[in-house]
């Protein structure tokens, strides 16, 4: 334990102390029905309610004390910045962070919705919280009570409506439009067309009840891999032909480079195809009319490396919170869509995925997967 830590865990242990001393505080404090804790100036835990112990499977209080919520939670970005908790550039947007601060510089209530990105068993783990710091007085001293109401339910309902909802629902309106057309009298040339847009739409239709289903079994853990031998381009032929006539991928154009490589590798078709699938609608969302969406694969060692670029740069603040599962731009489902890429890619896939999103090399998502499937 360096200096620092040691430094901020005596100051916590004193001021726990100072807490637990005001008797009645704490009696209260132990009765609220929710996760709370109370942090310092410089957001250092001090105190928290068992509900907050539990919640994060701690056994004793002191081993959180003088930690950051963020070090608390095991966010994944705590050991990126030079400080710690608060330092990284993905922070400004955090709404714990930015709650407290708030806080702090008001005197006052604050509160804010954070999306924290944890750890467990080396995978990652999203979590949804509303989070409402207010200051509290002892005597000479201010301190600031946090509350967490976890409201992952209520984001999972919001992604229905926002995503899968809307999604179903314009694709559902075309095909009840073109079936109206067959039904009013088309001519024969016609008809064969209609058929052909009427099966499209109902495929669509079924593709999104099926990544709905998957990405729901992926967050609780019961997908069931079926690993086979697959080919990297078959495998993103077959997404560019499910795509490429969904609704976002109108007046646009999908290419895969000529010199992509052709290769066998294991894997689970069916969720690959389903990642390969989300990053296309994704990179077609963010295109312009007539714009082209290009497609690569390169071997590497032992690795492949898939990788889907549109032009345009994204948003800082895009950037910062796009893998974070109830982040959205808007009218735009990219960040649920990024967020499954990375939780079936990551938890799944044995694999990694990153982006780069400026004016020299436009947006580019990229998916490492090995060659070899590695078996426990």
């Amino acid at each position: 334990m360096n200096k620092t830590v040691e430094m901020n865990k005596e100051t916590s242990l004193s001021e726990k102390d100072f807490i637990v001393a005001q008797k009645l505080f704490t009696e209260l404090f132990e009765t609220i029905t929710g996760i709370a804790a109370i942090v310092d100036q410089n957001r250092h835990i001090v105190y928290a309610n068992n509900d907050f112990l539990d919640l994060f499977c701690i056994d004793n209080i002191e081993l959180i004390l003088g930690k950051s919520h963020g070090e608390a939670l095991a966010c994944i970005n705590v050991n990126k910045g030079p400080a710690g908790c608060g330092s990284y550039k993905t922070c400004g947007y955090c709404g714990a962070i930015n709650a407290i601060l708030e806080s702090q510089t008001n005197n006052a209530k604050s509160s804010k919705e954070a999306r924290i990105t944890s750890t467990a068993n080396g995978k990652p783990v999203s979590m949804d919280f509303k989070i409402t710091a207010s200051p509290v007085k002892f005597k000479d001293r201010t301190l600031y009570a946090v509350m967490m109401q976890d409201i992952s339910n209520e984001k999972r309902l919001q992604f229905i409506e926002r995503v899968f909802f809307h999604d179903l629902l314009n694709v559902a309106g075309g095909l009840n439009g073109l079936l109206t057309i067959l039904k009013m009298g088309a001519t024969p040339e016609e008809i064969d067309d209609l058929i052909d847009r009427s099966e499209e739409a109902s495929q669509i239709i079924l593709e999104e009840i099926l990544a709905y289903r998957q990405m729901q079994a992926a967050e609780s853990g019961n997908i069931k891999l079926n690993i086979e031998t697959v080919n990297s381009i078959d495998i993103i032929k077959v997404a560019i032909r499910r795509i490429e006539y969904h609704f976002v991928g109108k007046d646009k154009k999908i290419e895969l480079t000529a010199d992509s490589a052709n290769v066998d590798f294991k894997t689970d078709r069916l969720l690959l195809q389903r990642v390969f699938i989300n990053l296309l609608k994704n990179a077609l969302e963010a295109s312009e009319q007539n714009g082209v969406v290009t497609v690569a694969v390169k071997a590497k060692d032992d690795k492949l490396i898939f990788s889907v670029k549109n032009s345009g740069v994204m948003p800082e603040n895009v950037q910062m919170q796009i893998f974070q599962r109830s982040f959205s731009t808007k009218d735009s489902s990219r960040g649920v869509g990024t967020y499954s890429v990375k939780l079936f890619t990551e938890n799944y896939l044995q694999g990694k995925v990153s982006f780069v999103s400026n004016e020299k090399e436009d947006t580019v998502f990229s998916v490492e997967l090995n060659r070899q499937w590695q078996t426990s």
